[in-house]
């Protein structure tokens, strides 16, 4: 089955009215999903959520940032062999090499 996938604006996923391209495993040609490609308008609301996050971000204290940003570091941990799977799969890479791109 096929996942389409929307846009993740302001915290939110949301449809596009943007056309869509697919990503295609290359070691089989088997279409993984379909992501759009936003529309002018979507783009300048992405822009804008991001410039509120990056304030918000802004104004957190360095702690609570390196906080935060360990927290991801443990989740990508978590999620190593996942990914690597992802990125294989993506890729056409042998799963070795695909573990190994995450772990970098």
């Amino acid at each position: 089955m096929v996942q389409e996938y929307g846009l993740f604006i302001g915290g939110k996923w949301k449809k596009s009215e943007g056309k869509r391209f697919e990503t295609i495993n290359p070691a089989t040609g088997e279409v993984l999903a379909t992501f759009p490609s936003a529309t002018k308008e979507e783009l300048g609301d992405a822009v804008r959520a991001a410039k509120g996050a990056f304030e918000r971000w802004r104004k957190t204290p360095a702690p609570r940032r390196g906080e935060i940003l360990l927290e991801a570091a443990r989740i990508f941990r978590r999620k190593k062999e996942e990914l690597g799977r992802i990125v294989t799969t993506e890729m056409g890479k042998v799963i070795a090499e695909g573990r190994g791109d995450v772990q970098e």
